[in-house]
């Protein structure tokens, strides 16, 4: 009996070491690189993007991104952690940077809008399709921007 007890001890005291690994993130994809907007891929409802460029670099644990949209209209630089602190920048404007899965997530805060884009990488690595959703002002209008490399 006591051989059993032992022996389902030491099972599940590997297990309780294993389980950390399950928990951990797959292997990232990588962001970096120029994008190029796809207007015939994306489902715009509510942005009023025709063009854009985001040209990414990413870090250890940071993000650098230039965005030109709709030609030389609006460009805008974002430098960033990637661990979900915020980040402060011009205009009253607020980001958080973080990964969940291969996916990375962006919570940009600009005066009373909070808007959530979820980048993912395609299995080639040669699209980036990000998802647009509105979170205050709630809305259904959720605009999917596909971007080439």
């Amino acid at each position: 009996m006591r051989t059993v007890i032992f022996t389902l001890s030491m099972c599940l005291v590997l297990v309780l070491r294993a389980a950390p690994a399950f928990g951990q993130d797959q292997e990232r994809p990588s962001f970096s690189g120029a994008w190029q907007f796809d207007a015939s891929k994306s489902e715009v409802h509510s942005s009023k993007i025709s063009s854009a460029t985001w040209v990414i670099e990413e870090g250890d644990n940071s993000i650098h991104m230039s965005l030109t949209e709709n030609g030389k209209s609006k460009k805008t630089e974002l430098q960033c952690t990637t661990d979900g602190k915020e980040c402060k920048f011009p205009g009253d404007r607020r980001d958080s940077f973080w990964f969940s899965g291969g996916m990375l997530v962006d919570m940009e805060t600009k005066n009373d809008h909070v808007i959530r884009y979820r980048m993912k990488i395609s299995d080639d690595g040669k699209t980036l399709t990000v998802e647009v959703t509105p979170i205050v002002p709630q809305s259904d209008k959720i605009d999917t921007l596909v971007f080439q490399k």
